[in-house]
């Protein structure tokens, strides 16, 4: 599983991320996602926890598109 970084906003409030690009938008997002799947996991909601992580996948990706394609 890809890891995320802390520095991708994490607190930001969401005026703050208004002003951040869409790869950082999707980073913070993917964090969100992180935290929400293991919560699922760990309250053995399987299908849930299924949901967020596609969500996760999708997210983390899109936040490594500028990264790769730059």
């Amino acid at each position: 599983m890809p890891e995320v970084s802390a520095q991708s906003g994490e607190g930001a409030t969401a005026e703050e991320m208004a002003t951040r690009s869409p790869e950082e938008a999707a980073s913070y997002i993917a964090d969100m996602l992180l935290g929400l799947r293991n919560m699922a996991k760990d309250k053995q909601l399987e299908f849930l926890a299924y949901l967020l992580e596609m969500s996760f996948q999708e997210a983390f990706e899109l936040s490594q598109k500028k990264r790769h394609d730059g």
